[in-house]
């Protein structure tokens, strides 16, 4: 419209320096123009406001989805939304649905806005030009971009899926590029990719023969809008041969109200294309939709107080790899302490996280003699404390850390449970104390201050059953008989189960299983 407005008034001074004698008033159709290009300028600061305003509130609410997905997801698939792709995917996607705000909906927003202008002005000069001005704004408006929208949203989708699966072909070649040479398929493969290609480029094809034919169109549309307006505005006088404007209609506003058209036809023309924008974002909500993945409610029945667990035939392994502990036959009762021995790397930890329901299992599993399932089973893991081999510190207070396991604790509660691990006399001498700050992951902790945290987290939870993976790791003679101590007397559990490859008191009263 710039473009338009700056020809005219170069044209029209032109017109008036070659007239001579003629006189015309080029100032008020170009001030029509003119003023209908600062509304489109001022436009598009709206759009890049209002996107900016969409865009980061869709940020601020995926993100909250992700995790919310994440929570959801249960620990053995929680790998599945860790990978770089799943980053480049969201990103991809989100590029995708804004473009619905700003190539579908402004833009009609635009046009019809537009179309209000000029039918206003239309108004002022003849009220028989309405006619025409409706006609043409349903066609422009709605008509056209259906037509196109018809012959060529199903390339658009399937445009974009394959532009994503192309993408993914692409990344997988060249890694794979080097074992695809040696074994000699590395052509078979770039056959394949250019298929896909072939396939995408006609697809291309057919999306640009529609937006063109739209255009064609559209543009044929504002040619009979102007024929026909000036047919209205207009006789034919027999006398002089000649057409000429009807009275009380003047040339200045004819002229201004053609210009108008003709600036609304610019406006009008990305409507056309408004379907390949349609269909991209609908793609990229439809990608994330898949993302989404309900967590289907538990109905798990009530477990009473936990006297005995039974595993039959139980073999605990992770998801991505299969890898895991050999299958073995296992039993507690209640009061006993086990104690699981092993070589490095026999599945110990694993078939510990797997009798915690953290990660998955095969065989059956049997509590107070009843059969149950005991991954992800929050019923269950409700009643025990587990202790990974790298527990997690957060990046909050000592006093925090230590309330995630008991949230009505007191500080009496606190420095109880920090003596019983052997860390309150290091807490004392803190200048804070117990509101003293820890690192992200507890990094200004060593690895026995950050498991011996952890474990006292545990502890203030009472739970009648207890698994502790390698908890005397790092830690020295003293330290580690102060821990037994404590789990031998204020803070023994019902059924404590011991992965440790270092000896101790604990040890010496345990049934000991070797894997």
């Amino acid at each position: 419209m710039l473009g338009l407005s700056g020809w005219f008034i170069s044209a029209a001074g032109l017109a008036t320096a070659l007239g001579g004698a003629l006189v015309f008033n080029y100032l008020t159709p170009g001030a029509i123009v003119r003023g209908l290009a600062i509304l489109r300028t001022a436009g598009r600061y709206g759009e890049q406001v209002t996107a900016h305003n969409h865009l980061l509130g869709l940020l601020r609410t995926l993100r909250l989805w992700v995790w919310d997905q994440r929570v959801a997801k249960d620990a053995a698939n929680l790998h599945q939304q860790s990978r770089g792709d799943l980053l480049q995917r969201l990103v991809s996607d989100l590029d995708q649905i804004i473009r619905w705000p700003l190539v579908v909906f402004l833009p009609w927003v635009y046009a019809v806005l537009a179309y209000v202008g000029v039918a206003i002005l239309a108004y002022f000069i003849l009220p028989a030009l309405l006619w025409p001005l409706l006609i043409a704004a349903v066609l422009h408006v709605l008509v056209v971009p259906y037509i196109c929208g018809h012959f060529a949203s199903h390339a658009v989708h399937v445009g974009q899926i394959l532009g994503v699966h192309r993408r993914s072909r692409f990344v997988s070649f060249f890694s794979a590029l080097i074992t695809l040479t040696i074994r000699g398929h590395w052509e078979d493969y770039a056959q394949r990719l250019g298929e896909l290609d072939e396939r995408q480029r006609k697809t291309e094809i057919r999306i640009q023969q529609a937006v063109s034919l739209g255009r064609l169109l559209s543009y044929g549309v504002t040619i009979l809008l102007i024929a026909s307006s000036f047919y209205l505005l207009s006789a034919f006088t027999p006398e002089t041969q000649h057409w000429t404007l009807i009275d009380g209609v003047q040339g200045t506003w004819v002229v201004g109200f053609v210009l108008s058209l003709l600036a609304v036809n610019e406006l009008v023309l990305p409507l056309v294309q408004s379907f390949v924008a349609q269909g991209q974002s609908q793609v990229g909500l439809r990608r994330l939709n898949q993302l989404h993945q309900d967590a289907e409610p538990m109905f798990e029945k009530t477990i009473p107080q936990i006297e005995q667990l039974l595993f039959k035939q139980w073999r605990g392994y992770h998801a991505p790899s299969g890898m895991g502990s050999q299958t073995c036959d296992l039993r507690v009762n209640h009061g006993e302490f086990i104690w699981i021995r092993g070589a490095s790397g026999s599945g110990k930890s694993t078939l510990l996280a797997s009798i915690a329901g953290d990660c998955l299992s095969s065989g059956d599993a049997f509590i107070n003699d009843e059969k149950y399932s005991v991954y992800n089973n929050p019923t269950y893991q409700a009643q025990l404390s587990y202790l990974p081999q790298s527990p997690y510190v957060f990046q909050q207070s000592i006093a925090a850390n230590l309330l995630l396991g008991k949230t009505n604790a007191s500080d009496d509660e606190l420095w109880s449970v920090l003596e019983a691990v052997a860390l309150a006399e290091w807490a004392r001498n803190l200048p804070n104390g117990l509101e003293t700050l820890l690192s992200s992951q507890g990094r200004n902790l060593s690895g026995g201050q950050r498991k011996r945290l952890a474990l006292a987290r545990l502890l203030l939870r009472q739970s009648p059953v207890l698994l502790l993976d390698e908890p005397f790791d790092g830690l020295d003679k003293a330290t580690i008989e102060t821990i037994c101590h404590s789990l031998q007397n204020d803070y023994k559990p019902d059924i404590l189960i011991l992965v440790s490859h270092v000896g101790s008191r604990l040890g010496d009263n345990a049934r000991v299983i070797e894997l």
